[in-house]
């Protein structure tokens, strides 16, 4: 059995999370959304003096205890559109999800693009193809 060509999803870590995006594969429009769940206790302090709190510059490698990736993948092109895939996300599984394969290779979230965008080191690479 060959392998199927995945397609490299378009996101963007540095404009932060949430984040969700539309693509088009095979004349089907399909919504993608990439939410990341962390547990209060890995949280900054909130209202800290600036240097006083390094959690606020760590880069997250997901999953791990206490934080995770959730994808959302939707057919968007069909009434009342169709949720296909939501689940938390492991790198190096392919999942399926109607018609489509959804893979992520890699998970590294910055502490500050929770929320927010910026240039902080966040790398999210994921992929599609067709089942």
């Amino acid at each position: 059995m060959t392998q199927p060509a995945f397609l490299q999803l378009p996101v963007n870590a540095d404009e932060g999370f949430p984040q969700a995006f539309r693509i088009v594969v095979d004349g089907g429009t399909y919504g993608v959304t990439l939410q990341v769940n962390v547990a209060e206790e890995l949280l900054p302090t909130p209202g800290a003096p600036a240097g006083t709190d390094n959690r606020l510059d760590a880069i997250l490698d997901l999953p791990q205890p206490g934080a995770f990736l959730v994808g959302t993948l939707t057919r968007d092109d069909v009434p009342n559109g169709t949720v296909l895939l939501r689940r938390k996300l492991v790198p190096g599984l392919v999942y399926r999800a109607g018609e489509l394969l959804l893979t992520v290779q890699s998970m590294q979230v910055a502490m500050r693009n929770l929320g927010g965008p910026g240039s902080y080191g966040s790398q999210i690479v994921a992929g599609v193809a067709l089942r």
